[in-house]
């Protein structure tokens, strides 16, 4: 299996890191996924702390940084939220943020990343089906629009609705492909995997492949809704309050530094 290459990660970062602190920094995207060739780009998603005093006049600090460009022969595609908008967005079901946070591609052992993983599982409600079954039926139509349905969109499909189902069932992010097909149900799309892997990012699907593929989108669908509908997850994020005491401890002393 390819794996990123974290230290090409690490020098983009350093060379367009946001202003402030950087709290985390994680790769997502096909590595993250368990589907990446070699002409997979780098996906590097941010959560930074702005300085303190970027906070007290009369313009706030910029709260989302967005850096893509080719980098010593390899695309990086750098996003980084300022800490209030990343952590509002977890707590109302954003599963990119948590998903980032989640990582095990973390490029920077920084103080926070522990603490904020914490806060993160113990985030997790039911409204993160939203953010899953919205994007599931986002990502069929990006793959139904394609003249030539490529190997990509339809991962995509299968990597989203089993990561929600997987969150739904244990509170837990699980965004490996490989690992969820096989637990829920669905062997056949570690074929498509291996030939992404071995075909490239913008390789064309055979049509019966395809076709057996998106034949299942169906069960996937029901499957993700079932497990909404069992879950026991709460229905709210049940620590809004200690997010609070954290970011305003972080504010006071680290980001007044």
């Amino acid at each position: 299996m390819l794996v990123p290459d974290l230290d090409i990660g690490r020098r983009f970062v350093m060379e367009h890191k946001p202003p402030g602190t950087m709290l985390l920094c994680s790769v997502t995207g096909a590595h993250h996924y368990g589907f990446p060739s070699k002409d997979s780009d780098i996906d590097l998603k941010g959560i930074h702390l702005a300085p303190t005093d970027s906070l007290l006049g009369l313009n706030s600090p910029v709260e989302t940084k967005n850096r893509l460009e080719i980098f010593e022969e390899v695309e990086c595609d750098f996003t980084s939220h300022e800490a209030r908008k990343a952590f509002k967005l977890l707590i109302s079901g954003n599963g990119n943020i948590l998903e980032r946070i989640c990582s095990p591609y973390q490029l920077f052992d920084t103080p926070f990343v522990e603490d904020i993983r914490a806060l993160a599982l113990g985030s997790v409600s039911k409204r993160y089906s939203g953010h899953y079954l919205g994007y599931f039926h986002g990502m069929c139509k990006e793959h139904e629009r394609n003249v030539k349905p490529r190997a990509k969109s339809l991962l995509y499909t299968y990597r989203v609705a089993l990561t929600g189902v997987h969150l739904m069932r244990t509170g837990r992010i699980e965004a490996d492909l490989n690992i969820n097909a096989p637990v829920y149900g669905f062997t056949e799309i570690l074929e498509l995997i291996q030939f992404k892997r071995e075909r490239g990012e913008k390789s064309a699907l055979p049509t019966p492949l395809d076709q057996t593929l998106r034949s299942r989108w169906g069960e996937l669908e029901k499957l993700l809704q079932d497990s909404v509908e069992k879950s026991g997850l709460p229905d709210e994020a049940a620590n809004g309050d200690d997010w609070e005491a954290w970011l305003k401890n972080k504010r006071m002393s680290v980001g007044l530094k």
